[in-house]
């Protein structure tokens, strides 16, 4: 059951989204890591353990240090579930984002990624973008682009949809900076949804359905699959 499974994760800070506004950097920062990050600590911990039942990849928890590049502005934070041990951003993350306004659970990419041009190949020309619309129908799910947007906004959402899938690709192209696909949860209005351990298993739930095609994505790529330069930071 996966209930059983939540031990460690009793739901995120009910206080915790107004860290999101402290207007110095780096004390922003500092209590980013204090307050939120070890509730997504240890979410991170019992997703892994639940995930890993499923997988047949071994999957890695990552929390971000929000001080990359040089200047970062930290307007949210981030729990990353990766296959890989380091350099997580390369690929698609399964992701649950901490907003001051929303909380997102979803699979995402930083655009910038070495691998997103792979991605975007195969979800035009293969099964695969079917694959992630029928997902998105099925469980009511949004394709979602956000553009770099000045502090204190961070990032701006410019499309939403659950089958464009297409135009969400060419707004990627356009000004994109981050794509996802998955639920986004509204603060305050969901704060008794997310600040509880039951959110833990709505998590999982999510990333097992997730999960066969991230583990599609995290397939060795081709000759031809080589895209894009270093990454950033996520939303």
């Amino acid at each position: 059951m996966a209930s059983e499974l939540f031990r460690a994760f009793q739901g995120l800070p009910v206080d915790g989204f107004g860290v999101f506004d402290i207007p110095n950097r780096e004390a922003r920062r500092r209590a980013i890591l204090d307050v939120v990050h070890p509730h997504l600590a240890a979410l991170g911990e019992d997703l892994t353990v639940g995930l890993r039942r499923h997988a047949t990849l071994a999957l890695h928890a990552h929390l971000p240090q929000l001080n990359w590049p040089r200047g970062y502005q930290p307007f949210c934070t981030w729990l990353a579930i990766s296959h890989l041990p380091h350099g997580y951003q390369a690929g698609a993350q399964l992701n649950v984002g901490v907003h001051r306004d929303h909380v997102a659970v979803r699979l995402g990419w930083d655009t910038r990624a070495a691998l997103f041009g792979r991605f975007e190949f195969l979800c035009r020309f293969s099964d695969l973008g079917s694959g992630l619309v029928e997902l998105a129908e099925r469980r009511d799910w949004r394709f979602r682009v956000y553009a770099a947007a000045p502090w204190p906004e961070g990032s701006r959402l410019v499309h939403e949809s659950s089958d464009g899938l297409s135009e969400a690709f060419d707004e990627v192209r356009r000004r994109g900076v981050w794509f996802e696909l998955g639920a986004r949860h509204e603060i305050p209005d969901a704060l008794p949804r997310v600040t509880v351990a039951a959110f833990g298993e709505e998590v999982l739930d999510a990333f097992l359905e997730m999960l066969p095609l991230y583990e599609r994505l995290a397939g060795t790529p081709g000759e031809d699959d080589a895209h894009g330069g270093p990454t950033t930071a996520s939303p």
